[in-house]
Order: structure tokens, then C-alpha cells, then sequence
């Protein structure tokens, strides 16, 4: 797959529920079937959902990204939006009425034990809440427990190649709370590959633009100079990762995190 580097800023206008996190989205649904026609200026992630597909999304918040997915999977599919908080639920449930939709449902739950059926979903995805969560690992078991064989996995988060001053990470968490929980790009990777997926990978990497004035508290003026360069490692990235389950289960894909079955 080949990935493409481009640069996203965070601000004060950034929001913490979106993280400013992968913003091509996460494209990768390729089963069989006929792709849906979708209007250009649509997010990337919605141009491959198939009609008919049955979507889970981990960390909904107040419904704007199920909504739109209900209305590509059409009548015959469904999306099904976790979210721990009340009030986010509350708000999707209005948006949900709002835009008359039947094939939607939002469902109090934490994503560490997701209240989703095993091998039930086509397609999941999860924007900015993976890095959130106290347990990742559980998180992408339950992923994996979701995911039909065959189906796929969208993550979006940030990682970071080299390690960054904790000073820094606790003020650009400050706009962008996922970046807290960044960690190096092969251990935010090895949760999937230890759980059983055996193939994917990042698909969009996006160099995030921290403001100077953040930078100059923390760094030297040659390490700015680093950090506001797309080609160096320093600094934080945003980033898109498709996984795809195994289309038969063996020791080494559901079996291959020997904890993991303690927990259900």
C-alpha cells in the first residue's frame, strides 16, 4: 500500500472529538459486490462502504460520521455506534430521528467490551479513540471478535517515530486529546498483529503542524526546524490503518494473543 505524507495543523479551533485524525478516513472495504456511486466531494472512507454492509464504529460521539455511513450502506445495511458517554448518545439518538433513519442504532457501551455480537460486522471503524482507551489491547481483540472474516478494520490515531518531550505532548493534548496516548508507530501497530490480523497496514500518514509558539516551550531552535520538516521523524503523525481479518481462524490468528480469551 503506499502511504502519502502531507501535513495537518492543530490549533485552538481544533476539535478533541475529531482529532483532526486522518482525514482521507479509512477506505478499505473490497468484498464482493458493486461499489456505491458517491458525490467526489465525499470523505474518501465512504466511496468503498458496499450497500448493504452492517458497520460498527467504535467511539461514535454525538453521530455525525454514523449518520452519514447509514445513509451509504442503504436500506439493507446497518451501522451500529458505541459510545460511553450518555450525553453523546442522547444527541445521536436526535441527529439519528432528525435525519429519519431506521438502519441506525447507538448503543451505551465501552469499546473494551463491546455489546456487538462475534463476527458480526463488515466493516469497523474507530477515529481518535483508540489512543483514549486504558486497555488498547482489548480494544483491538474486540475489534477482531467483531469483524466478520474477511472484513476490515479502520483505525485513525496519531503515532510518533521518536520519542517527544512529555511537556509537549501534555499541551498539544490539550487540542487534540488523543495525542496523548501516542505511541511509536510498530507498538500502535503490534495491538492488531497480536490479536490475529495477519495483513494491512497505514494507508495515510499525515505530519501534524504544531504552532510555533507551542514548539518554542519545548524545543531548540533545530529541533523546530525538525518537527516543521515533512520529511524528518520528529514530531506527531496522523494516521490511517486498515487491518483485515483472516479469512479462517488458526492458532495464530484467534489464538494468537493468549490473553485475550480470559477477558469474554
Amino acid at each position: 500500500m503506499e502511504t502519502n505524507i502531507e501535513t495537518i495543523e492543530i490549533s485552538e479551533n481544533t476539535s478533541s472529538g475529531a482529532c483532526g485524525c486522518g482525514s482521507g478516513g479509512c477506505g478499505c472495504h473490497s468484498g464482493g459486490g458493486d461499489y456505491l456511486d458517491f458525490n467526489p466531494d465525499q470523505p474518501a472512507r465512504y466511496q468503498l462502504i458496499q450497500e448493504g454492509d452492517h458497520i460498527v464504529e467504535f467511539g461514535s460521539g454525538t453521530g455525525q460520521e454514523a449518520v452519514a455511513m447509514a445513509a451509504a450502506v442503504g436500506t439493507y445495511g446497518k451501522v451500529t455506534g458505541i459510545d460511553f458517554s450518555d450525553k453523546n448518545i442522547e444527541s445521536a439518538n436526535n441527529l439519528r430521528e432528525q435525519a429519519g433513519l431506521t438502519n441506525l442504532e447507538f448503543v451505551k457501551g465501552d469499546i473494551q467490551q463491546a455489546p456487538v455480537e462475534d463476527e458480526s460486522a463488515d466493516l469497523i471503524f474507530a477515529t481518535c479513540v483508540f489512543n483514549l482507551q486504558t486497555d488498547k489491547q482489548k480494544v483491538a481483540d474486540e475489534m477482531y471478535r467483531i469483524v466478520k472474516h474477511n472484513g476490515y478494520v479502520c483505525v485513525s490515531d496519531f503515532v510518533i517515530l521518536e520519542d517527544i518531550p512529555d511537556g509537549l505532548r501534555k499541551e498539544a493534548a490539550s487540542f487534540a486529546g488523543c495525542i496523548e496516548g501516542a505511541e511509536k508507530v510498530d507498538a500502535f501497530m503490534n495491538y492488531f498483529r497480536k490479536t490475529g490480523f495477519t495483513s494491512g497496514g497505514i494507508v495515510e500518514v499525515k505530519k501534524v503542524k504544531l504552532p510555533d509558539e507551542m514548539l518554542e516551550k519545548h524545543l531548540t531552535t533545530d529541533q523546530i526546524e525538525r518537527y516543521n520538516d515533512i520529511n524528518a521523524d520528529e514530531g506527531i503523525f496522523s494516521v490511517v490503518l486498515v487491518v483485515e481479518k483472516p479469512e479462517t481462524c488458526t492458532a495464530e490468528t484467534c489464538c494468537h494473543n493468549p490473553d485475550k480469551h480470559k477477558n469474554h
